[in-house]
C-alpha cells in the first residue's frame, strides 16, 4: 500500500443534509436536461398539512416546469411531473436547448387545482450548436481549419469513390 494512502485526511465537520430553509434551486445540466433540488422546512410542511387537511406523505406533489420565450420572457408552455413526498431532487428532461425555464414545487387539490409551494430561479439551457462568436485570439489559421475539417469529413465518408475524391481534392 502506498504510504500516503495510509494517512487520514481530516475533512472537518460533515455538512448537514438539510438547513431548515424553504428553497427550490434549478440548474441546467446540459442542453436537454435540468436538475432541481429543494427543501421544504418542517414548519412549512406542518402549515401545508393543516391547510390541505392531509399528511405530507398523502399530498399529490408535482413539479411544474415552465418554458419561456428567450426574447419576450413570456411563458410558452408548461408540463407537470408527479413526484414522491420523500424526494428532494429530480432530473428533468426539458428537451429544448437554448430556452429559459423555471420550476414550481406544489400539490394538487381536486377543488382548487395546483397550489404552488416553492418557486425556483430562472435558468437558460445551453445551445446545442457551435457558437457564432469567434474569438480572434483562439481562431485557427485558415490552412489549419481546412485541414482539420477535411480530416473530420473524410472519416464520415461512406463509399470508396467519395474517399478517393476527397484525397484528390486535398492534393
Amino acid at each position: 500500500m502506498h504510504p500516503s494512502s495510509k494517512e487520514y485526511l481530516d475533512g472537518g465537520e460533515n455538512l448537514p443534509l438539510y438547513y431548515g430553509e424553504d428553497r427550490l434551486v434549478l440548474l441546467p445540466r446540459d442542453p436537454y436536461w435540468l436538475f432541481a433540488y429543494w427543501e421544504v422546512s418542517s414548519p412549512t410542511r406542518q402549515f401545508l398539512e393543516s391547510e390541505a387537511q392531509k399528511s405530507w406523505e398523502s399530498l399529490e406533489l408535482l413539479l411544474r416546469i415552465y418554458r419561456f420565450n428567450q426574447e419576450t420572457n413570456e411563458e410558452e408552455s408548461h408540463f407537470d411531473i408527479q413526484i414522491t413526498p420523500s424526494a428532494d431532487n429530480w432530473y428533468i428532461k426539458a428537451g429544448v436547448p437554448n430556452k429559459k425555464y423555471r420550476v414550481e414545487l406544489g400539490y394538487l387539490l381536486p377543488e382548487k387545482g395546483f397550489i404552488p409551494i416553492l418557486s425556483s430561479n430562472m435558468v437558460t439551457t445551453p445551445r446545442d450548436t457551435l457558437s457564432e462568436i469567434i474569438d480572434e485570439n483562439w481562431r485557427l489559421p485558415d490552412w489549419q481549419a481546412r485541414r482539420l475539417y477535411w480530416r473530420i469529413s473524410r472519416s464520415n465518408l461512406s463509399s470508396m469513390e467519395m474517399i478517393q475524391r476527397g484525397l484528390q481534392h486535398a492534393k
